[in-house]
C-alpha cells in the first residue's frame, strides 16, 4: 500500500489528470480550431448582411445636404437698362387679363396710348419695328442685382421606390440565396474537417493496434528464440533452426520501429488539426462502432438529396438565375418612385433674395417608362433563362452521381462489413493453427519453420483484421458523408 501511494505521488500530475480524447471530442476540437471553416462562417455572416441590405431597399431612403457657397458677385437681369410701356386700364382685356391689341385702333385711347405721327396720323415705330409708347416705366440696370455673397443651403429628402417592376423583390431573392449558399458552403467545410478528423483519429487508433500486435509478436519470437536456444544447447535442433527464428525476430524488430514511427506520425497529425501542439501527449478512447445495419440505398438516396449541401448549393443558384431571369424582364418594364423633402436657403428666394434663411417643401413622383432599346433587353432575358437551363442540367447530373456515391459508399460498407467479418473468422484459424504448431513442436513432430509459419499466419491475420476494422470505420463516415449526415450534429 506504501509503495502504491509513493508511485501515485511521484506520478506527473498531467499524466494522472491526460484526458482521453473520444471521436466526438476530436471532431469539436477540430471544428473549432479548423480556420477554413472559420472563413466560411464569415463568409456566411457577409452574406446574412448583404440579405439584410437588400431586404432595405423596400423602405424609403431619408437623407440631408448641407451647403456653403461664397460668390464674387451677385447675378445681373438685365444687360442695360429697360423701359416698359405703360398702358391705361382699358387696353386690358377683362376676360382675358391679357394686354388688347385692339386700343390701337381706338381714335379716343391710341393717341394717350401710343405716338401718333400728326403728318401722317400713324402710329411711331422704333427700329425694332415696335409701337413708340406715351409713357414707359424706367427699370435702371442696377435695380436688377440681386443674390448674396454668402449662399447657405441645407435640406432633408425622401425616397420612396413604389414600383420597379420587381428588380428590388428579385435582389431581396437572390441576396437570400446567396445566404442559403454561403451556409451550406459552411456545411460542406463542416463534413470535410468531420471527414478528415474521423480518418485520422482512425489511423492513430490503428497504429496503436499494429504497434500492440509488433510488440506481442515479438515477445512470442522471443520466447521461441529463448526455447530454442535451450534446445541447441541440448543438442536437439541445429544452428540453422536457431538462425532462422533469430532472422525472424530481427525482422519483427523492424516492423515494430516502423510501427511505432508511423504511430508518432499519426499523433502528430491529428494533434494538428484539432488544434493540439503536434508533439502534445494524449490518449484516445475508442469509444465508438459504425452501425452495422445502414439503410437501403433508396432510403440513403432520397436522404442524401434532401440534406447534401452540395444539392442545396446547386438548387439555390438554380433559384438565383431564376431571378436573374426576373431581373432581367423588370428592365423592360416602368419604374415609379415618389420623392419628398424640404429646402432651406440664405438668401431667402422666397423672399426677395433677403439675407434670411427660408423654406419650402416639395413632393413628388417620377415615372421612367423604357421604349425601345433595338432588343438589347430582350436579348438579355434570353441569356437570363440559357443560363438558367444550364444550371437546371447541372442539378440533374449532380443528382446523378450522387445517386452514384450512396450506392458505392454503401458497397463499399457492406465489403467492409463482411470483410472484418471473414479476417475475423481468419484469425480464429490463424489462433488454433499456432496453437496446434506448438504442441506439436513441444512435442517433437514439427520443425521450427512450422512455427515460424504458423507465427507469421497469426501475425498477418491480426493484421489483416486491423486494417478491415478500420477500413470498416472509414467507410461508416464517408457513408455518412454521402447521405449528407456527417454533418448534422455539428451545425444549427
Amino acid at each position: 500500500m506504501k509503495k502504491l501511494i509513493i508511485l501515485i505521488l511521484l506520478t506527473p500530475l498531467s499524466v494522472l489528470s491526460m484526458e482521453k480524447l473520444t471521436l466526438d471530442r476530436c471532431r469539436e476540437m477540430a471544428l473549432e480550431n479548423n480556420k477554413a471553416l472559420k472563413m466560411a462562417a464569415i463568409d456566411r455572416e457577409t452574406a446574412a448582411m448583404q440579405t439584410v441590405s437588400a431586404h432595405r431597399n423596400f423602405l424609403p431612403e431619408i437623407s440631408s445636404n448641407a451647403g456653403f457657397l461664397r460668390r464674387n458677385k451677385k447675378y445681373q437681369l438685365f444687360d442695360e437698362d429697360k423701359f416698359l410701356p405703360v398702358i391705361p386700364h382699358q387696353g386690358i382685356n377683362p376676360e382675358t387679363g391679357s394686354f388688347d391689341p385692339s386700343i390701337f385702333q381706338d381714335p379716343d385711347l391710341a393717341p394717350q396710348v401710343i405716338v401718333i405721327n400728326p403728318q401722317t396720323g400713324e402710329p411711331v415705330i422704333d427700329p425694332d419695328g415696335n409701337p413708340v409708347f406715351q409713357n414707359y416705366a424706367w427699370l435702371p440696370m442696377e435695380e436688377g442685382k440681386f443674390g448674396q455673397k454668402n449662399n447657405y443651403q441645407a435640406g432633408v429628402s425622401l425616397t420612396q421606390p413604389i414600383y420597379a417592376g420587381g428588380r428590388i423583390r428579385a435582389g431581396y431573392r437572390m441576396s437570400k440565396a446567396g445566404e442559403n449558399i454561403a451556409l451550406s458552403k459552411e456545411h460542406l467545410s463542416v463534413s470535410e474537417v468531420i471527414a478528415r478528423t474521423d480518418e485520422l483519429f482512425w489511423k492513430v487508433i490503428t497504429m496503436e493496434e499494429k504497434d500492440k500486435l509488433a510488440d506481442a509478436y515479438q515477445e512470442m519470437l522471443g520466447k521461441l528464440v529463448s526455447d530454442l536456444e535451450d534446445l541447441l544447447n541440448e543438442g536437439i535442433i541445429t544452428q540453422n533452426q536457431l538462425m532462422e527464428a533469430r532472422v525472424r525476430l530481427n525482422e519483427v524488430r523492424l516492423q515494430k520501429k516502423r510501427a511505432e514511427n508511423g504511430l508518432k506520425l499519426s499523433r502528430m497529425a491529428l494533434a494538428q488539426i484539432i488544434g493540439m501542439p503536434i508533439h502534445s501527449h494524449f490518449e484516445l478512447k475508442a469509444d465508438f462502432e459504425p452501425n452495422p445495419k445502414p439503410a437501403d440505398s433508396e432510403n440513403l438516396t432520397m436522404q442524401a438529396l434532401s440534406q447534401r449541401p452540395e444539392i442545396k448549393m446547386l438548387e439555390e443558384t438554380k433559384g438565383i438565375y431564376q431571378e436573374k431571369i426576373k431581373m432581367s424582364r423588370a428592365e423592360m418594364l416602368p419604374v415609379v418612385g415618389m420623392s419628398a423633402g424640404y429646402t432651406i436657403m440664405n438668401p431667402n428666394p422666397y423672399g426677395g433674395f433677403r439675407d434670411e434663411f427660408g423654406g419650402d417643401w416639395n413632393i413628388g413622383i417620377s415615372i421612367n417608362i423604357p421604349i425601345y432599346h433595338f432588343g438589347e433587353r430582350r436579348n438579355r432575358v434570353s441569356m437570363a433563362q440559357k443560363e438558367a437551363s444550364r444550371q437546371e442540367l447541372r442539378l440533374e447530373e449532380t443528382r446523378e452521381m450522387v445517386e452514384l456515391e450512396i450506392s458505392q459508399a454503401r458497397f463499399t460498407f457492406e465489403e467492409a462489413q463482411s470483410e472484418v467479418s471473414l479476417t475475423a473468422l481468419s484469425l480464429e484459424q490463424a489462433e488454433e493453427n499456432l496453437r496446434s504448431a506448438e504442441d506439436l513442436f513441444r512435442e517433437g513432430r514439427a520443425t521450427t519453420r512450422d512455427v515460424l509459419e504458423a507465427q507469421a499466419l497469426w501475425q498477418q491475420a491480426h493484421a489483416a483484421n486491423i486494417r478491415a476494422k478500420n477500413q470498416f470505420r472509414l467507410a461508416y463516415t464517408q457513408l455518412l458523408k454521402t447521405s449528407g449526415e456527417l454533418h448534422q450534429n455539428f451545425t444549427k
